[in-house]
C-alpha cells in the first residue's frame, strides 16, 4: 500500500513537471480538490452521492484535518464522521474504517462500484485506504 501511494506521487509528481509550458489538457486525478475523476475514490456528505464530495487519489489516515470542498451546503464541512455515500472510479478496491489509522471496523468497496454506507459506516467513516 505505502509503495502505491510513492508511485502514484511520484508519477503525480512526474505528469505536473512534464506539464510545464505545454497547453492545458483534460483533467486528470488530483484528490482533494472536489471533483471526483477518474482514478480517485469519492465520500459524498448525502445519500445517493449528493451534495460535496470528498475525492480521494491515495489513502488519507485521519480524515479530522479534511473538509469538503465546492460550493454545495456541505462545503467547508469536516470529513470525519460525516459521509453517507461513496463512489469508487479507481480501478482498485479501496477500504473504509470507523476509527483513524485504518481501525475500528473496516469494509471494502470495489473498483466502479458507488452506494449509500450501511448503518455501520453512516457517518462514523474516518479514514481510507487503496487496499
Amino acid at each position: 500500500m505505502k509503495l502505491r501511494n510513492s508511485l502514484r506521487a511520484v508519477a503525480a509528481a512526474g505528469l505536473i513537471l512534464g506539464t510545464i509550458g505545454v497547453s492545458a489538457g483534460t483533467a486528470s486525478a488530483a484528490g482533494k480538490d472536489g471533483w471526483l475523476t477518474s482514478g480517485e475514490f469519492g465520500l459524498f456528505c448525502f445519500q445517493n452521492q449528493q451534495n460535496s464530495v470528498f475525492d480521494l487519489y491515495i489513502s488519507d489516515t485521519n480524515f479530522a484535518d479534511d473538509s469538503f470542498k465546492g460550493s454545495q451546503s456541505c462545503a467547508g464541512s469536516t470529513t470525519n464522521d460525516n459521509t453517507e455515500s461513496y463512489s469508487n472510479q479507481d480501478s482498485l478496491r479501496w477500504s473504509v474504517h470507523t476509527d483513524w489509522n485504518g481501525g475500528g471496523t473496516d469494509g471494502f468497496i470495489p473498483a466502479g462500484y458507488k452506494g449509500n454506507a450501511s448503518s455501520t459506516f453512516k457517518n462514523t467513516i474516518s479514514s481510507a485506504y487503496i487496499a
